[in-house]
């Protein structure tokens, strides 16, 4: 009979367990203060239940599932884990601020030990390490000199004190074995092969999780010397607690988004008090999440049952539906906003359709809809800070495909202000009054574009002075200039309704842009560098007939 992997590690998580346990509890728990070693034993207990729930519990649901995984973040197991390392950062701090008959150097190690568990602390909860790059690298050079530092006090240090630095050791070392050594070595080249990569972190978190108790037990040595009173002892107590009132606190919505690649908030409220409190756009325009709340107390998302999304990416000159995806709402990635409002993460893949086309302007829209009987009903938006489609669509954000290949180098005949350039334009020599006049104009940009502009054509008769005005986007409906972004190069051609009244003669011809909100024009310059008059800029000629 072969033993399944999960079923080896847990093995050999027990037996570590047993043997740490069995050594700090002989040696070390004795030498605490009655109150310090209860709180050490607390925080074995609390973590010997959350590791074991990961390792037996057989979840009914993609809720629980979540729940009890190790590898999952903002669950259990995470918040336990940043618990007790925001409680090693402070009770360091305490020691520090209780140890004033201690030399400086040992008062600032403690300080600086307390600081470092603390920033690991809302690390550990809040995963920011996983969008450094380099983070492996920064973090083992972080725990390099943390215990360069320990073992210059442990030598200085008497000698009755060198076992509460020698635990502090031993608690980073175990802490990195499994946070860097088994994260970064799994599979077939590990030092263990049965642990493959998908398995790791059932070693890999376990360890983090013996190895910072380590750490507690040690800085409950240090304020156990130090003989704190018994309303500080007791007081340390409330720490936990306190830490996580932070979390809940700072736990909103933009700012777990905000580690994915940026995010949006929004305040959509659908029929049944389901809301939707933010969004956000993976850098590699693959993913979508949503971050939807079924109601104020629910927190076990039972109102998200039978409850589903489909999100469209919409054309927005054709209102043509390119790509849908729906996708059934889960419950995992359970959050809290500081108002109390549970709130879960949803993620739908979205990829990009062959159907798309490069530098066209297109809507992301979302539907809410419910399954009634294998009936999918969508739910009506009762209010809305951002635009709507209809009484059941939302359109959360606009996109565009940028064209990647490199546009052609060549002098302008107008650079504007905000960072567009009209490269070229083309029309005919001569045309007749009445007929459809036809443009095309060479757009390049060199900045990304946040307002919306137009483009004005004004044809001067050479001899009467008459001016006659055409206005439109200057790539048309389908790329309006606020999607516009640097490196974009297109043309567009216009057909122009000329007037059949239109005096026949010779025409100046003239364009330019402005903002369609202020109407005010765009300054424009040459390629010298020299302004335009009235940031008019003077294309040719063009003869009617």
């Amino acid at each position: 009979m072969v033993l399944p992997a999960k079923a080896i590690i847990g093995a050999l998580v027990l037996a570590l367990y047993c043997l740490a346990g069995f050594i700090v509890y002989r040696h070390l728990i004795p030498r605490l203060a009655p109150t310090a070693g209860r709180l050490a034993s607390a925080m074995l207990l609390a973590q010997i239940l959350a590791i074991g729930g990961a390792f037996l519990v057989n979840p009914s649901s993609s809720f629980e599932a979540w729940l009890w995984n190790l590898n999952e973040e903002w669950n259990i197991q995470a918040t336990l884990a940043s618990t007790q390392g925001a409680l090693v950062g402070a009770i360091a701090l305490v020691a520090a601020w209780l140890a004033r008959k201690w030399p400086l150097w040992q008062r600032l190690y403690l300080l600086g030990l307390g600081l470092v568990f603390l920033f690991i602390a809302r690390d550990e909860y809040f995963v920011e390490h996983e969008f450094v790059i380099g983070w492996v690298r920064n973090i083992a050079i972080l725990g390099m000199v943390l215990a360069a530092a320990t073992l210059v006090v442990a030598w200085r240090s008497p000698r009755q004190n060198r076992i509460w630095h020698f635990c502090l050791l031993m608690g980073l070392a175990t802490s990195a074995a499994g946070g860097l050594l088994i994260e970064t070595q799994c599979g077939d080249a590990s030092l263990l092969p049965i642990i493959s990569c998908s398995d790791h972190f059932l070693l890999e978190e376990p360890l983090e999780f013996l190895g910072v108790w380590l750490a507690l037990v040690a800085v409950l040595g240090h304020i156990s010397q130090l003989s704190p009173s018994l309303r500080i002892q007791r007081a340390l107590f409330l720490i936990p607690a306190l830490w996580l009132l932070l979390l809940i606190q700072s736990n909103a919505v933009h700012s777990v988004a905000r580690y994915a690649g940026g995010s949006d908030t929004a305040r959509i409220v659908f029929e049944g008090g389901y809301q939707l409190r933010g969004y956000l756009m993976e850098n590699n325009e693959k993913h979508i999440g949503l971050f939807l709340s079924p109601g104020r107390w629910d927190f076990l998302g039972q109102g998200l049952d039978d409850l589903g999304y489909s999100i469209h990416v919409v054309d927005q000159v054709s209102g043509e539906s390119i790509i849908s995806r729906d996708q059934v709402a889960h419950r995992r990635n359970f959050l809290l906003t500081p108002g109390y409002v549970p709130v879960y993460r949803q993620w739908v893949e979205m990829g990009r359709p062959d159907a798309v086309e490069d530098n066209r302007a297109y809507w992301i829209v979302l539907t809410l809809w419910r399954d009634e009987a294998d009936e999918f009903r969508p739910l009506k938006i009762t209010s809305s800070d951002h635009q709507l489609l209809g009484d059941t669509q939302v359109v959360l954000s606009e996109k565009v495909w940028r064209d990647r290949t490199p546009a052609a180098t060549r002098d302008p005949l107008a650079i504007f202000d905000n960072g567009f350039a009209l490269d070229a334009w083309q029309a005919p020599e001569s045309i007749r009054a009445g007929e459809p006049l036809t443009i095309t104009f060479s757009w390049r940009s060199e900045a990304d574009g946040h307002e919306d502009h137009a483009q004005f054509l004004h044809l001067g008769h050479a001899e009467s002075g008459e001016w006659w005005v055409y206005d439109q986007a200057p790539l048309g409906d389908r790329l309006p200039t606020r999607l516009w972004y640097s490196g974009l190069a297109d043309s567009a051609t216009w057909n122009v309704p000329l007037p059949a009244d239109l005096a026949p003669g010779r025409y100046k011809v003239f364009s330019g842009l402005y903002r369609t909100g202020d109407k005010e024009r765009i300054p424009a310059s040459d390629a010298e560098g020299d302004y335009f008059l009235d940031a008019r800029v003077p294309l040719g000629s063009l003869v009617i007939e």
